[in-house]
């Protein structure tokens, strides 16, 4: 009696409700991959980059285009105006109920139509949902999962995140990694620089801009730092351009310190070169700290320069731009 029951709660529970909104697709740079956006309810938008041989029963009469989007949470069925190199138009998603009667049958409640259009959307099947179950460290419920796809941090994500060492994370470790920029990719070329980081150092260390491509030119350049000091010098403004031109104008082989408390007080390679073209080369940074401390540009030495009719010490420049009796430079 309790089965025929069921039964019938089954039968006569409503469908899962199509949805609809408008799409445009775009052709990338590699012939078989395109960009699909879709709008939902108006104001929400979720692109995803696809395989174009995701989409299926393509038609094109005129300028009209259909096809089909096939996955197991459901069915996204579009009609527009292109062709598959740039389109636009209008889609209907159809859910599948049984995909989510296998999702609840897998411990996930209360799956509604715009659930099933996110995994759909993230081609999620129940293969993955296991799969994805079985790399976290916590268990998972609908809305969690849904975070965890609008954030990035699908199963792929969180499987290429595992096959670099972050094994058995939290799914929120792993969504917070995905949100600050954290790539496995990114972990593996730390690695290779020989900086094998835990996640919230390699969190930091994204935060502050600190990539590979920074640490192999500060290397270059001849920094062989710690990773803290690196961060320092990104956090100051130091960038490895600024530090190519800053030795090239003759600032070598400083130690880092010099350089981040020279950008600090606004030494930068514009201002050298600027001071340089005034006539005064090979300054010290202290002395070029001091000018930039009391205020002096090259415009202001230009000035002086005009109206002593000779070129004046930096010491008399100090004393000039801070007040001082400027007739006895006469």
């Amino acid at each position: 009696m309790k089965l025929l029951l069921v039964a019938i709660a089954i039968a006569i529970a409503p469908a899962a409700a199509q949805l609809d909104g408008s799409f445009t697709l775009r052709s990338t740079e590699r012939d078989d991959r395109i960009n699909l956006n879709l709008q939902y309810d108006g104001n929400s938008n979720y692109g995803r980059t696809l395989e174009r041989s995701a989409l299926s029963d393509v038609n094109r009469t005129g300028d009209r285009i259909t096809f089909t989007m096939r996955r197991e949470p459901g069915t996204f069925k579009f009609d527009g105006r292109g062709s598959l190199e740039r389109a636009s138009g209008w889609y209907d998603f159809e859910p599948n109920s049984s995909f989510r009667q296998e999702m609840e049958r897998l411990g996930f409640r209360n799956i509604d139509s715009k659930d099933l259009f996110v995994f759909a959307l993230d081609d999620l099947t129940a293969a993955r949902v296991n799969q994805l179950k079985a790399l976290v460290s916590n268990e998972l419920d609908t809305d969690e999962l849904v975070r965890l796809i609008n954030h990035g941090a699908g199963v792929r994500y969180i499987q290429a995140m595992t096959d670099a060492g972050f094994k058995k994370l939290t799914s929120e470790e792993y969504r917070r990694a995905r949100d600050h920029g954290v790539s496995a990719d990114l972990a593996r070329e730390m690695a290779d620089l020989g900086m094998t980081l835990p996640l919230d150092e390699l969190i930091r260390t994204r935060d502050h801009g600190v990539t590979p491509d920074y640490v192999r030119a500060m290397r270059a350049a001849g920094f062989k730092v710690e990773l803290g000091e690196m961060v320092r010098a990104r956090d100051h403004g130091i960038s490895t351009d600024g530090l190519r031109r800053m030795r090239e104008l003759g600032y070598r082989d400083l130690p880092l310190s010099e350089y981040i408390r020279m950008r600090d007080h606004g030494v930068t390679a514009d201002f050298i070169e600027s001071m340089s073209a005034e006539g005064y080369k090979n300054l010290s940074p202290a002395e070029l700290v001091r000018l930039r401390d009391h205020g002096v540009t090259a415009g202001y030495v230009r000035r002086i320069k005009e109206m002593l009719k000779e070129t004046p010490s930096v010491e008399q420049i100090i004393r000039m731009s801070s007040g001082g009796d400027i007739t006895r430079f006469r």
